[in-house]
């Protein structure tokens, strides 16, 4: 039972991270926002390779740490891919606007 509460802590933990804006999306540019996301997405996504090669070789026993990581970065994936769908879309309305 303290595996559970241990987990949704974590999770939690891990959602209020998500939720955080970066410094430097705070003071820069646009692009340099965009950058910064598409470079943390990268990195949670080695995060997970690492996690999954560490348990694959026995270095990590606990599988929960694992499948963590992997909803991390699928999650985090999916999220810039919608971010990037709804930037399309209103490049594609401007684009169409009249001038």
């Amino acid at each position: 039972m303290d595996d559970i509460k241990g987990i949704g802590q974590h999770i939690q933990t891990t959602a209020k991270d998500a939720i955080k804006p970066s410094q430097s999306a705070e003071k820069g540019s646009f692009e340099d926002a965009i950058k910064d996301a598409i470079k943390e997405v990268s990195q949670i996504g080695n995060d997970a390779e690492k996690a999954i090669q560490d348990f694959a070789t026995g270095e990590v026993k606990d599988i929960h740490t694992v499948v963590l990581a992997m909803e991390k970065a699928d999650l985090s994936f999916q999220t810039l891919m919608s971010v990037r769908n709804k930037l399309l879309t209103a490049y594609e309305e401007i684009m169409r606007t009249p001038v």
